[in-house]
């Protein structure tokens, strides 16, 4: 939350400049503009998925039923894409979308039950969903809020129009000079707009980043088999330093047979498991959705014949698959501000 606000009055420094800045900066009313289309983008979001939804729920049975539930599925998350690009760029907000990549092979079905048991999927559709609501309200505040502002702002104009502005029984402003006094509440009423504007868009972004966003803390580096390597921000292969690497080199026959058994991403991910990740984390470090490392570790722990990642983990240093680390061998993960390339 302090990021989304930072972005906001972070760039002001003295006291009066924090009051009166945000309603000079063009940046607020880019946020204003893009609250306001929340509105309306809600409402067509919420009536395409009501639809999608009810039509695939009902044919579920049939062959209408998957026909429209994948695919819109699949539309979710380029809807998501979409929403959190408009939120960088308005909020300036760092908002790292988890990746959807999918391993090479995998058959149709396969991808979709990926897609299905990938919580981005429904964190994201949650979303969609929600800025109908918030839409509405967001809307509201800030018809509201400027409404007023600019009727006091030209309350003489107004008045000499034959418009009046009461409050309740006991106050009644008709005449051009009884507008005056109005002009100055309604220049405040102005800055105060923009104030509203400024934090209603810092709690969308959060919103936003906690909906939308890639769970991971930091990205771990990749423990390649076949030789590390590590793809910086350039997505330039460097070679990975042993300080670098999850795990030694494996050679062929010098682990037990049941780890021989697995595929060299499902040892990767074992890995990465015993060192204590996450499969969010794993997921950034592949570039795959997390439903795919979800796959993986369900079919290393079957073919393993263990029950959870603990026991994941304590196989992997029992059978020294994984060594542990000294203190001049401690692994130093990528922050989550970078992005391996392709991300």
């Amino acid at each position: 939350m302090k990021d989304a606000f930072s972005k906001v009055y972070g760039r002001f420094q003295s006291p009066w400049s924090k009051v009166f800045g945000p309603a000079l900066t063009p940046r607020t009313y880019l946020r204003a503009f893009h609250l306001t289309m929340m509105f309306p983008l809600g409402i067509g979001y919420f009536i395409a998925l009501v639809t999608a939804l009810s039509i695939g729920g009902a044919m579920i049975w049939t062959i209408i039923g998957p026909l429209v539930l994948i695919p819109t599925l699949f539309l979710t998350r380029w809807a998501g894409d979409a929403e959190a690009w408009a939120v960088r760029r308005v909020a300036q907000i760092e908002l790292r979308r988890p990746p959807t990549a999918i391993e090479r092979g995998q058959p149709a079905r396969s991808q979709v039950w990926t897609r299905i048991i990938d919580p981005s999927t429904w964190t994201g559709l949650v979303y969609l969903f929600g800025q109908f609501p918030i839409g509405i309200a967001t809307f509201t505040i800030i018809v509201t809020v400027y409404s007023v502002a600019g009727s006091f702002t030209i309350a003489p104009l107004i008045f000499k129009l034959g418009g009046v502005l009461e409050f309740d029984a006991w106050r009644r402003f008709d005449t051009p000079l009884e507008g005056v006094p109005l002009i100055p509440i309604g220049i405040l009423s102005f800055f105060l707009a923009a104030h509203v504007i400024s934090v209603a868009s810092a709690l969308h972004a959060l919103w936003a980043r906690i909906m939308l966003g890639s769970r991971a803390r930091t990205i771990p580096q990749v423990p390649l088999s076949e030789g590390p390597s590590i793809e910086p921000d350039g997505g330039q292969t460097v070679s990975a330093s042993p300080v670098e690497t999850a795990v030694e080199k494996w050679a062929p026959g010098d682990l037990p047979d049941a780890i021989e058994s697995l595929t060299a991403r499902e040892k990767e991910v074992l890995a990465l498991i015993a060192r204590g990740y996450f499969n969010a984390e794993i997921a950034e470090a592949f570039v795959v959705s997390e439903g795919t490392v979800k796959t993986h570790v369900k079919s290393l722990l079957a073919k393993l014949g263990l029950r959870d990642r603990t026991q994941a983990s304590s196989f992997a240093y029992e059978t020294g698959f994984v060594r542990p680390r000294s203190v001049d061998g401690e692994e130093h993960p990528i922050p989550i501000s970078r992005r391996r390339a392709g991300g």
